[in-house]
């Protein structure tokens, strides 16, 4: 149960420091992709920064518009999260087969790569 709790306390006070970066005037210091202003192509992480900020101003839809990946990526580890601090103390864990496995990477990395074309050529 401490465990828990400690994990839990963690995760909310590092919530309240993206939360109140985001929502403090130090955003505007965020730079703009180096490659995508030198070369005009989108790397693939363009979009990430800006998912992030919408996610944390409870604007999903743009969210998912502003980086694909990334969206599905963030919710993705949210479920993992929540269904970790859920199994800690249980004997018999539910939901396992979620945790990541290495083939994940490959995927998430497939994925990704494709994305990156995708838009670029769109």
């Amino acid at each position: 149960m401490k465990k828990k709790i400690i994990i839990i306390g963690i995760e909310i006070a590092i919530i309240i420091a993206i939360y109140m970066f985001i929502n403090s005037k130090y955003i505007s210091f965020v730079p703009d992709c180096w490659i995508h202003s030198k070369i005009g192509f989108l790397c693939p992480a363009c979009g990430g920064t800006r998912c992030v900020i919408n996610i944390f101003q409870g604007d999903l839809v743009n969210a998912f518009f502003s980086h694909m990946v990334f969206f599905i990526s963030i919710i993705y580890a949210i479920v993992i999260n929540i269904i970790y601090i859920i199994n800690i103390d249980r004997k018999e864990k539910i939901l396992t087969w979620i945790y990541p496995k290495y083939w994940y990477a490959i995927i998430f990395a497939v994925l990704l790569i494709v994305y990156t074309i995708a838009r670029n050529l769109l």
